[in-house]
């Protein structure tokens, strides 16, 4: 399963990046022969319904030639306000949001602003200084839209 989702993030990314779309995540789950397949999308300025259905427009052909099936569902989705963050790589594609990230050292959830994030390093703005954690010591984190009103 893991093959078909890399080939359809390998494929999808591009043009959803020429539309100013990133792509948070790619689920394909098999039922009954049907293809269901749910794309998780990002913009910074956020998502709306028009966005999920010209997505859809555009994605849908690509999808029926790549999984080469008749039997294809397909969900177009935000991330949705807590998030919870899957990968190191959604940390660069949430740049510039709130999080709230547990250590594994520690039970009190961090919360800060994105800086920047490379895949091994995320740095966060926490009361006006730049902290810096390695992703390895993060146990979990997830979006904080709570901090985004202040």
């Amino acid at each position: 399963m893991k093959d078909i989702d890399s080939r359809i993030i390998e494929d999808l990314e591009p043009v959803l990046k020429a539309m100013g779309i990133a792509l948070v995540e790619c689920n394909v789950a098999i039922v009954k022969q049907v293809y269901n397949i749910r794309l998780v999308i990002f913009r910074a300025e956020g998502i709306s319904l028009k966005d999920c259905e010209d997505v859809h427009k555009i994605i849908k052909p690509r999808l029926d030639l790549l999984i080469d099936s008749r039997d294809l569902s397909l969900e177009i989705t935000s991330p949705g306000i807590d998030r919870r963050i899957k990968s190191s790589r959604e940390y660069d594609i949430f740049k510039g949001k709130f999080v709230k990230i547990l250590l594994e050292s520690s039970n009190d959830w961090i919360s800060g602003k994105i800086v920047e994030s490379d895949g091994v390093t995320l740095v966060l703005i926490i009361d006006d200084k730049k902290v810096s954690y390695s992703l390895d010591q993060v146990r979990k984190g997830k979006l904080d839209y709570t901090m985004e009103a202040r």
